[in-house]
C-alpha cells in the first residue's frame, strides 16, 4: 500500500473530487462506484488510500465552509468586495 499524497496527479484528483463532493453530491457515489468495480477494484491495494485521499478532500471543503460561516460578511467585502457581493 502507497503512502498518502505520493501518486502525483491521481492524489490532486481524489482530493479535488472529494472537495466537489460538498457541492455536487453524485460525485461520491461516481468515484465510489470507479474505486470499487474498475480494474482490481476492491482487490487494488491502494483502493483504501485512494478513497481516504477522497474523504480528506470532502471534510477539508466542509470545514472549510462551516469555518466561512462564522466569519461576518464585512470581512470579505473588506478584502475582495466584487467577489463577496456575487455570492
Amino acid at each position: 500500500m502507497r503512502k498518502l499524497w505520493t501518486d502525483g496527479w491521481n492524489s490532486f484528483w481524489h482530493f479535488t473530487f472529494g472537495a466537489l463532493t460538498y457541492k455536487a453530491p453524485i460525485i461520491l457515489i461516481m468515484f465510489l462506484m470507479y474505486q470499487l468495480f474498475a480494474n482490481q477494484g476492491v482487490y487494488e491495494k491502494n483502493v483504501s488510500v485512494d478513497i481516504l485521499e477522497f474523504f480528506i478532500g470532502l471534510t477539508s471543503m466542509i470545514a472549510a465552509v462551516k469555518t466561512l460561516d462564522y466569519l461576518p460578511v464585512e470581512v470579505f467585502t473588506e478584502i475582495i468586495p466584487e467577489v463577496a457581493m456575487a455570492i
